[in-house]
């Protein structure tokens, strides 16, 4: 089962590009933190423990994410959050964590202008498509 998020943050530290083991496709793991302002007993607004999302990225999006992004860049998420579980190596015990999914089939992921500007280039197939 997985659950639909959107969210906006920032890019904990440079994607990483990776690719699969069944057909060597690229895809991208990252971790993006999301700031959340508060207010204190004596009324002034602060910054709350960001919250950390892990996200992975498939298809397209996942090479222009690696080739456009690095640390600390803002960045909005839209994709299905599942949870992934593998044994662990040592132990044998179930380990799990949770992973917001963005691939060619569902999902958003761009970067966030709301402190930023910046220049689109489009991918060669894109502007053909046109």
């Amino acid at each position: 089962m997985s659950t639909t998020v959107t969210f906006a943050g920032n890019l904990a530290e440079a994607p990483e590009l990776h690719h699969t083991r069944e057909n060597n496709k690229p895809f991208v793991t990252c971790r993006v933190l999301v700031n959340r302002r508060i207010q204190n007993d004596q009324g002034e607004w602060v910054s709350d423990e960001p919250t950390a999302h892990n996200v992975k990225i498939f298809g397209s999006a996942a090479t222009h994410v690696h080739d456009s992004c690095g640390s600390g860049d803002p960045i909005f998420v839209h994709g299905l959050e599942r949870t992934e579980s593998w044994p662990d190596k040592e132990t044998g015990e179930k380990r799990t964590k949770d992973v917001v999914v963005v691939d060619n089939r569902f999902g958003e992921v761009g970067i966030s202008l709301k402190y930023v500007s910046a220049r689109i280039d489009r991918a060669p197939h894109a502007a053909q498509a046109s």
